[in-house]
């Protein structure tokens, strides 16, 4: 008996919660698709397709097309973005478009381009305030 049976019916595994990690160090370019979700620590050139949430941490570098449900910025993204909800945190940058239904951008958080309403009207914009704001 052999370790590979011809007889094995090998399935893909199912889960697609799981989050895929792009490490710092990592160089990927190309078309990527997730069923779940991805956090980007390395550097991206290509288009991005997600079912979840497309993290760019602190050290990731995306270029190119973001498509998911919610996008969350905290490194550096330019080109073009298409989701639901982005949030650009104090630590990140976007450069290009974005079209969505809800936004955040933290203090310090950076948004250079053109940005478009999904349902052609404001659904919701969060103010967010810093702890060194009176309270006049």
């Amino acid at each position: 008996m052999g370790i590979f049976n011809k007889g094995d019916n090998i399935k893909p595994s199912t889960n697609s919660s799981g989050t895929t990690i792009i490490s710092e160090g990592s160089r990927i370019s190309g078309e990527l698709r997730f069923n779940g979700s991805v956090h980007i620590d390395g550097d991206v050139e290509g288009n991005i397709f997600c079912e979840k949430v497309v993290t760019v941490g602190k050290k990731g570098k995306v270029k190119g097309k973001i498509t998911a449900e919610k996008i969350i910025i905290n490194g550096y993204a330019e080109g073009e973005a298409d989701c639901s909800y982005v949030e650009i945190l104090s630590g990140g940058k976007f450069v290009g478009e974005i079209t969505y239904n809800e936004i955040t951008i933290e203090p310090q958080g950076v948004f250079e381009g053109n940005l478009k309403l999904k349902t052609g009207k404001i659904k919701n914009i969060k103010e967010v305030k810093t702890g060194n704001e009176t309270g006049k």
